[in-house]
């Protein structure tokens, strides 16, 4: 089954003993009242209007800020913390910049800060470098495909709300914080963060302004060897990262607000150590065993993730009897990769370094209606648009080889990729009805119209032959435009058995965007008199993308009374195309390809006597395509893992602590890779002074100090093995290590 049978099954036992005995003891002594306010709490992704967890015909998670900041402030990271806490969404790689295969439900999800979208036309999976955690105040996580948010939901929906004035007591407050974290491992084995806000809410105006950052030193595995640096994907190893915002709000009056905020994120590595290829690059000419971790690695190009945001919104209670949601926002970024290794027949062996900028448009408008006190109705217009350049930064190949590619000097910069402009258009409806007293309907359209435009371009290894002087000149690959649409429905019934607990039931569907930059701006050449003539191309006129749709289905059961609360449901999404280039005739094709993931998730919690609480959650997943022989695993570069964790608490009025453990199910592919199991354990606490209004907080995390291989340094065994020997994408998690901070309230 391509993990541990045993743990499997086990894992389906957990989720329908966990729901059954959960839910019968519940039944005892419930405190109605309480009930009915935990599963009435607002939040936003459940549709395109705030809407209760009650009304909600699907699953749906929220960790609110006290999570995240405990969390975060006893060192871990966002991805971690969604990892910990999400049933479905897979485990985080510790140290890895990417979220690359960190699915939600086995696909990818759409990530939002504040309802603007964090993915792009071409996926880079950097969502997560994007915010600290100090500026978040809850996230929101919507399991399984979406119909109404469109493009790339197929997984489902992480949105992040941020820290607003609005959120705060009334008045003028300040917030700081500090802390530190180190395993102990080497002089270079240090991590500090700092951060401080100010906030200030009355009755018509609020704003909160905040400056948070890091500083990360060397990572050392559990074996006590300084990690192998990350020259596909990047890490965040000697990495340093600030996050700046600031929001102002204005209340006009009781039912009109109107919000601005701004965000600059800037988060780069420089490290002291690269990875060494030997004497001349040996270790890429056939003698891996002279690959090794160095120091003294220098380069005049580094990663980095850089990022402007700017999003304003305004709301109105009444235009025509309807309450209004306008929001509009832009975003910037720009992405830079570690230097890393080609060779192509044109120009021999050469280190490049790409780099990705991105400007992105949106535009979203909503109407909510209420004809009666049962129906609902919420419907509206999106328009955005995404721009992409990319270029690569070509270094100087003799400093490479005699330094054995610890140093590299850029000596020119070519074209990666076309430039890509991608505008969508969508119109959506959705309603809900209370058909009864506890049964509640839901229902949703959205028409999506998607307009892809692709420039002229230059095949790039021939921009790089001229760079080298091995050419003059070349035809450039004709672009063009191509165009393409998708209708997504969906519908849903939830019914509430108490107050406190419901069953639910959904079909949705999702569709992905087709990343042009993977099929466009390809081409054969013929060289003749220092000219490259072009013999063939992708035709964008004839080569149309299409959108793939996905349809997922889920059955889901909750409860929360207060003392016990548990969530679980069952799912299976299927999508019957995919998208490949035909590399002999270099036309864009669409193949039945069919792929479907399915599994069951589930997460509990009890809170027990004198302070104690326990919980535990779990995924069971498989992700399969169909062969020539029938279904089989899908690739380890893609597929989910499962995974089942717990935790055992305890608080009173000043300390609590916490020690969780979760493990990672072994999952080998049709191919034969194979993603090892490992399991890890953290213990987490804080200390609050009341008098002082300052908390301190701690974390010993990977407690056991396991040596393992992260879920990414699996992946991308899998993805780049072929360009060199596997070894040297093996990336380990980080080992023991120790945090601590103190933050001070205002």
């Amino acid at each position: 089954m391509g993990m541990n049978e045993n743990g499997g099954v086990g894992l389906c036992v957990f989720a329908v003993a966990l729901a059954v005995g959960t839910s019968a003891l519940a039944q005892e002594g419930t405190d109605q009242a309480e009930a009915a306010t935990n599963l009435e709490e607002i939040v936003v992704t459940g549709g395109r209007s705030p809407q209760q967890i009650s009304e909600i015909a699907r699953t749906i998670y929220v960790v609110d800020s006290d999570e995240i900041q405990a969390e975060a402030r006893s060192g871990k990271t966002l991805q971690q913390i969604l990892g910990d806490k999400v049933p479905s969404f897979d485990p985080a790689s510790e140290g890895a910049r990417t979220s690359f295969g960190q699915n939600l439900r086995g696909r990818p999800p759409l990530i939002l800060i504040d309802g603007v979208s964090m993915n792009s036309a071409r996926s880079l999976s950097r969502q997560f470098d994007a915010i600290d955690p100090f500026n978040i105040e809850r996230v929101e996580v919507l399991s399984g495909a979406t119909a109404i948010y469109g493009g790339n939901a197929t997984g489902g929906i992480i949105n992040i709300i941020t820290k607003k004035g609005k959120d705060a007591e009334q008045g003028l407050h300040a917030e700081v914080t500090g802390g530190m974290g180190s395993g102990f491992a080497g002089s270079q084995d240090f991590d500090r963060n700092a951060a401080g806000a100010v906030t200030y809410n009355s009755d018509n105006w609020d704003a909160r302004f905040s400056i948070a950052g890091n500083k990360t030193g060397a990572f050392y595995d559990g074996s006590g060897t300084i990690l192998i640096p990350d020259i596909t994907q990047t890490s965040t190893a000697f990495n340093e990262r600030i996050d700046v915002m600031g929001s102002i709000g204005y209340q006009i009056d009781e039912g009109r607000r109107l919000e601005f905020s701004g965000q600059y994120f800037d988060s780069k590595q420089e490290s002291d150590y690269g990875l060494y290829y030997g004497p001349g690059l040996g270790a890429l000419l056939g003698n891996p065993s002279l690959f090794e971790t160095r120091e003294g690695y220098e380069s005049d190009f580094n990663p980095q993730t850089r990022r402007s945001m700017f999003n304003l919104t305004y709301t109105d209670d009444d235009v025509f009897g309807q309450q209004l949601l306008l929001q509009g926002a832009y975003r910037n970024e720009k992405i830079r990769f570690h230097p890393f290794p080609n060779v192509t027949s044109d120009t021999g062996l050469y280190f490049f370094g790409s780099s990705q900028d991105t400007d992105y448009y949106s535009i979203r408008a909503a109407l909510i209606a209420e004809p009666t006190d049962q129906l609902k109705i919420t419907y509206g217009i999106d328009a955005d648009r995404d721009s992409f350049k990319s270029r690569q930064n070509i270094f100087d190949l003799r400093t490479a080889a005699s330094s054995g590619g610890l140093d590299f000097n850029t000596i020119g910069i070519t074209g990666l990729y076309p430039d890509i402009d991608v505008t969508t258009v969508a119109g959506f409806a959705e309603a809900s009805y209370e058909a009864t007293d506890r049964l509640t309907l839901n229902g949703g359209v959205r028409y999506q119209f998607v307009k892809t435009e692709v420039s002229d371009f230059i095949g790039a290894a021939q921009q790089i032959a001229i760079l080298q002087g091995r050419a003059t000149s070349a035809d450039a690959i004709p672009g063009g435009e191509v165009e393409y649409d998708a209708a997504l429905f969906s519908a849903g019934a939830t019914y509430e058995l108490t107050n406190s607990q419901q069953v639910y039931a959904n079909f949705s569907q999702g569709f992905e965007l087709p990343d042009p930059a993977r099929y466009y701006g390809i081409g054969v050449y013929s060289l003749s008199g220092g000219r490259y003539t072009l013999v063939d191309s992708v035709n964008v006129g004839d080569s149309a993308l299409e959108a793939i749709k996905t349809n997922s289905f889920e059955i889901g059961y909750r409860l929360d009374d207060g003392t016990y609360n548990l969530e679980t449901a069952a799912y299976y999404s299927f999508s019957d195309r995919s998208i490949n280039l035909n590399r002999s005739t270099l036309a864009v094709e669409v193949v039945d390809q069919e792929r479907r993931v399915y599994g069951i998730e589930g997460k509990a919690g009890v809170k027990l006597d004198h302070g104690f609480d326990v919980g535990m959650l779990g995924h069971w997943v498989r992700t399969e395509v169909k062969g020539d022989d029938g279904w089989e695993q899908d690739s380890v570069g893609s597929a989910s893992v499962s995974k089942l964790g717990g935790y055992v608490g305890w608080t009173n009025d000043a300390l609590s602590l916490k020690f969780a453990g979760q493990h990672v199910f072994e999952l080998t592919d049709a191919d034969g890779f194979t993603i090892d199991d490992y399991t890890l354990f953290d213990l987490t606490g804080g200390y609050t002074f009341e008098n002082t209004d300052t908390t301190l907080n701690f974390g010993i995390h990977n407690v056991f100090d396991t040596d393992y291989t992260t879920v990414w340094g699996s992946r991308a065994k899998a993805l780049y093995g072929a360009l060199a020997d596997e070894s040297i994408f093996d990336y380990k998690g980080r080992g023991r290590t120790f945090a601590v901070s103190l933050t001070k309230v205002f």
